[in-house]
């Protein structure tokens, strides 16, 4: 993952979580005689199921060789290309099954991904709302065909749509964590305006948590919701960064901060040890760096804001549309302007800022103090 896909608001991010998706069906085996069409798809599902591909498709092929409309080679040769990043050829072959059972609906649902990963929405939500009705029989998968419909629906902007959808999958399986997961975040977001918005989407967040305990997306998105409404998010916090591992770890942990830092007044020692805790794990965790240098600033400690604030905007690190990378360049032309005099990096760091921000009346000042002192080192 790039260092920008990975930054985060200063309000708080809100996590999504991902789609349901179809697995193998399964082939008959009422006769497997040697060579059979049903024999050689049972061998190609062993083969997918081992991860081996290419060689199940070439067994579902040999497969379909003697019965072309075997559906289950037709479905898993589908799902083989798919695993392979093949979407085209998986697209195919999930339109021949459709041929063969035109009312299957994990057919329907695996349409709908490749629609959803290659950015139809639209397309994706319809496909998915398809395996939803013809799943009316079977609840469980029809709350997983509506809850993915309401995540096509939040990409399209329809949130009110989308949140019907989540509704109607939480009719059908109340103890779906992604329904409620997704619930309570668009309340939170999309929705927040509406009445009620922030007690129906702790709710939801609630239920998430005790659904999937050991899930930290749910536990940091109830912590925003307590805050917001004026509640100790502190405890929510904390089982998050409990229950986080690899980099989910740094990111429960730079959500911390961030609560940390929009306290009246801020908790700097808490914003400290937190970041500090991230960058022993990731050297150039997205604005950490930043936000370290800017507490060691504040505090005096001008050498340790240096290493800091510089490595923040070194190279790929920095990104212009990020506010503390930006203050880290003015913080950093302050300190090479009054603290640690260098002329030409003060110059340089208010450059830095004055391109990105030439409106900005506080560059402007400094812009000409680093060049009295360029002028002064000249002489």
């Amino acid at each position: 993952m790039s260092r920008r896909q990975r930054r985060f608001s200063r309000s708080g991010r809100l996590v999504v979580a991902l789609l349901a998706c179809a697995a193998i069906h399964g082939a008959d085996l009422a006769v497997l005689e040697a060579g059979s069409t049903a024999q050689l798809t049972a061998l190609g599902n062993e083969a997918l199921m081992q991860g081996r591909y290419e060689t199940a498709i070439d067994l579902y092929k040999r497969a379909l060789g003697a019965d072309k409309g075997y559906f289950s080679a037709l479905y898993n040769l589908a799902l083989a290309h798919q695993q392979l990043g093949q979407y085209p050829e998986a697209k195919r072959w999930y339109g021949e099954a459709l041929r063969v059972k035109a009312d299957h609906p994990e057919v329907y649902c695996n349409l709908g991904y490749l629609a959803f990963r290659a950015g139809e929405w639209a397309a994706a939500s319809d496909r998915f709302l398809e395996a939803a009705r013809l799943s009316a029989s079977n609840p469980t998968d029809a709350a997983d065909y509506w809850y993915n419909a309401g995540t096509a629906r939040e990409k399209l902007g329809q949130f009110a749509e989308a949140q019907r959808a989540y509704e109607e999958a939480l009719a059908l399986n109340d103890r779906h964590f992604g329904a409620h997961f997704n619930l309570g975040t668009l309340l939170l977001g999309p929705l927040a305006e509406r009445a009620d918005s922030l007690e129906h989407a702790a709710a939801n967040l609630q239920k998430a948590v005790k659904i999937a305990p050991n899930r930290p997306e749910g536990w940091l998105n109830q912590a925003i919701c307590l805050e917001r409404l004026g509640q100790n998010p502190l405890p929510a916090y904390a089982e998050a960064i409990k229950v986080a591992t690899g980099p989910g770890l740094n990111r429960a942990r730079w959500q911390r901060a961030l609560f940390h830092n929009r306290c009246q007044p801020p908790r700097r020692l808490a914003v400290r040890d937190d970041l500090k805790a991230i960058l022993a794990d990731d050297p150039d965790f997205a604005e950490a760096n930043g936000l370290l240098g800017t507490y060691y600033f504040a505090i005096g400690e001008y050498d340790q804001a240096l290493v800091h604030l510089g490595r923040e905007v070194a190279g790929a690190n920095f990104y212009a549309n990020s506010s503390t990378d930006l203050e880290a360049h003015y913080l950093l032309a302050l300190i090479y302007t009054d603290h640690r005099p260098d002329p030409a990096k003060a110059l340089a760091h208010a450059t830095a800022y004055y391109q990105q921000r030439p409106d900005s009346q506080k560059i402007h000042e400094l812009r000409r103090r680093a060049l009295r002192l360029t002028t002064k080192d000249a002489k």
